[in-house]
């Protein structure tokens, strides 16, 4: 999931920093995923990243509220997509939180 969503833009590693692919919109670097729960007094912030994703917070970099860049993988368009869609954010708040630098 990461992979295939966040990895063209932040690294394989969540480290991000590079320069943004040619094929995207942004002139800024990818921040470091790896370093989330540093960022937040040493404690990662799973609530606030599964907000981010579900509802698409608006995120230097990450477009308007209404069309993440990610797109409509994490968002439900019906009661039988809440389900996968919840499972999906799960996952990827659990692997962030699992590469979070000690």
């Amino acid at each position: 999931l990461y992979k295939q969503n966040c990895a063209l833009c932040h690294g394989n590693d969540g480290k991000g920093g590079g320069p943004p692919p040619a094929s995207s919109p942004f002139t800024e670097p990818a921040p470091d995923l790896t370093t989330l729960a540093q960022r937040h007094d040493g404690k990662f912030p799973a609530a606030y990243v599964a907000d981010v994703l579900r509802s698409g917070v608006k995120l230097p970099g990450h477009g308007p509220a209404e069309m993440p860049v990610w797109g409509i993988i994490f968002k439900a368009t019906t009661k039988a997509d809440e389900a996968q869609v919840t499972l999906r954010i799960t996952s990827l708040t659990n692997y962030l939180k699992s590469i979070q630098a000690k």
